[in-house]
């Protein structure tokens, strides 16, 4: 497997878990009484939008935003501004072909209006369930695969 391919494959396995992210308990999921997502808040603003990005650059943008909640949240986690700067603009990039300069406008603050109720969405989430969102981050932290922009 090539290194892109394996980088894709491990990139969208974050992605579902994120989108799981049950944020690593002992008991299984359907044992809680509530696994402290905000499912509502999830579906409410991202359920209904049109699909704005690849499934790369949403999970590379989901990454960021739960990298970026962490060091909000977690002590010992920093971002480290510039690869923070440059992950943004890879993971926006390329942008759709063919859009003229409005469009190109308008898909650019799409994409960051998204990534802004990613991150916000994980604020919330983590600051409800601390301890387990920063066991989630260290894992996160711990794992060489996974590209993280932290210091």
């Amino acid at each position: 497997m090539t290194d892109f391919a394996q980088l894709t494959k491990t990139l969208l396995c974050y992605a579902l878990a994120l989108g799981l992210l049950g944020l690593v308990t002992a008991a299984s999921a359907a044992e809680q009484e509530d696994d402290f997502r905000l499912d509502d808040a999830w579906e409410d603003a991202i359920g209904d939008q049109e699909p704005i990005l690849t499934e790369v650059q949403f999970a590379k943008l989901n990454n960021l935003a739960f990298q970026a909640a962490a060091s909000k949240i977690c002590s010992g986690f920093a971002l480290d501004q510039d690869k923070f700067s440059t992950a943004i603009v890879e993971a926006a990039t390329p942008a759709p072909e063919g859009l003229s300069e409005a469009e190109a406008d308008h898909w650019e603050a799409a994409v960051l209006i998204r990534f802004g109720t990613t991150y916000g969405l994980l604020l919330a989430e983590g600051n409800q369930h601390p301890q387990e969102f920063c066991a989630s981050a260290a894992e996160l932290k711990a794992d060489k695969d996974i590209p993280n922009v932290w210091q």
